[in-house]
């Protein structure tokens, strides 16, 4: 049984870093390489305030691959399912903790069923409102769930920090089979792009004058990041002729899908990702104004409140995000940073009132369903592990 809402974050803490039996698919999954311990002080806090919002329905586990950690994933997911570098600890470049994750998350959602959180999101919504309700009801088609992106012009897909199904859903099983063979003989991600399961598929290339958002990252490199994703595109555009299974019409009826510039990254654009700016947001005092203080300050002090309660009643969640897409200024970034310690939770400040909120306060907006239009793409008649020999 998850712990009491009310209990402290030490003990809430303790609580997670001990393994604990799965006992139906209403589990949230999480990965940190080092232990829950060794996290951020604000990445604890924001997996501490999921049990608070969810309550006792929802068990949250936050797996690892320390060796003999309680909590190692290894205690979950059988060695088939994982590739060998991942097994002897020989994966190497600069995002072995993120493409680590990528790995585990698919064989837990297989396996065990819930929703796979990364770590970096303040959850703002319960899950049974952002989806599980709609993946439960036997009237509805959806088995999967995801937020979606534009990662080129004029084309979507879903991206992998937010997933959601029930256990033994098809895609998932799919979808790790194709991303597992791609770490064969490799220690990091480097080249994806070019692999034969992906190399018939364009690179990555997000419209970043809507976002808002600058990258300094060559196109080749930010799609070897996030082949997890671009695994997730050759599969939705398969038809596999060995068993029939259908990737687009399994896409366009079976997934419930929202766009994840309002549910995820919804304050991102409207401050130009700027996490300097975020930062000052969330460190203003709540009690700073006393009516001398000038035109300026005041302003600042309503962008401040703007900024918070735009969040928690406008986005299901806000996913902090570190690496690719790049810079050194994120939110996250900051965070990290030993002065910025608690920062996200200083009291009397409106980081303190954001973190209330994402426990204590119900949204009343309904969420709408986006509606994805994959008619005029290519589908290809393969099987799942078969490469496009057209290029």
């Amino acid at each position: 049984m998850p712990p009491s809402p009310a209990r402290l974050d030490e003990e809430i803490s303790a609580w997670l870093t001990t393994r604990h039996a799965v006992s139906s698919d209403k589990n949230i999954w999480a990965f940190w390489h080092s232990g829950f311990l060794s996290m951020r002080p604000w990445c604890r806090r924001n997996v501490i305030n999921w049990i608070r919002r969810l309550g006792p329905d929802w068990t949250v586990h936050v797996v690892d691959c320390v060796p003999g950690s309680e909590t190692n994933v290894r205690h979950f997911v059988p060695d088939e399912y994982l590739p060998n570098a991942f097994l002897h600890g020989t994966m190497d470049g600069p995002s072995v903790g993120q493409h680590s994750g990528d790995i585990v998350r698919l064989p837990l959602l297989w396996l065990y069923g819930g929703v796979w959180l990364d770590a970096g999101t303040l959850l703002f919504r319960h899950i049974e409102d952002i989806c599980w309700r709609q993946i439960e009801d036997p009237v509805t088609p959806y088995e999967m769930a995801g937020f979606v992106l534009s990662l080129r012009p004029d084309e979507d897909a879903m991206i992998n920090g937010f997933i959601a199904a029930k256990r033994n859903n098809p895609f998932i099983k799919r979808w790790h089979d194709i991303y597992l063979t791609m770490w064969i003989g490799v220690t990091n991600a480097d080249g994806f792009h070019k692999h034969p399961l992906l190399k018939h598929l364009p690179l990555l290339n997000p419209p970043l004058s809507k976002s808002k958002l600058v990258l300094d990252v060559t196109m080749e490199s930010f799609t070897d990041y996030l082949a997890h994703f671009v695994a997730f595109e050759r599969l939705r555009k398969l038809v596999d002729p060995s068993d029939g299974f259908d990737g687009p019409k399994y896409y366009r009826e079976n997934i419930l899908f929202a766009k994840a510039m309002q549910e995820t990254y919804y304050v991102q654009p409207k401050t130009k990702w700027s996490g300097p700016r975020q930062l000052g947001y969330l460190q203003t005092r709540r009690d700073g104004l006393n009516g001398s203080e000038s035109d300026e300050v005041h302003a600042n002090w309503l962008e401040a409140q703007e900024f918070v309660h735009d969040a928690l009643a406008n986005s299901s969640t806000m996913k902090l995000s570190h690496g690719h897409p790049g810079g050194k200024d994120f939110l996250a970034d900051l965070l990290d940073l030993p002065e910025n310690e608690n920062a996200d939770c200083e009291p009397g400040t409106f980081a303190e009132y954001l973190r209330w909120g994402s426990v204590h306060l119900y949204q009343t907006r309904e969420m709408i369903p986006y509606i994805v239009d994959n008619s005029k793409e290519k589908v290809y008649h393969i099987g799942v592990l078969e490469p496009v020999e057209e290029v």
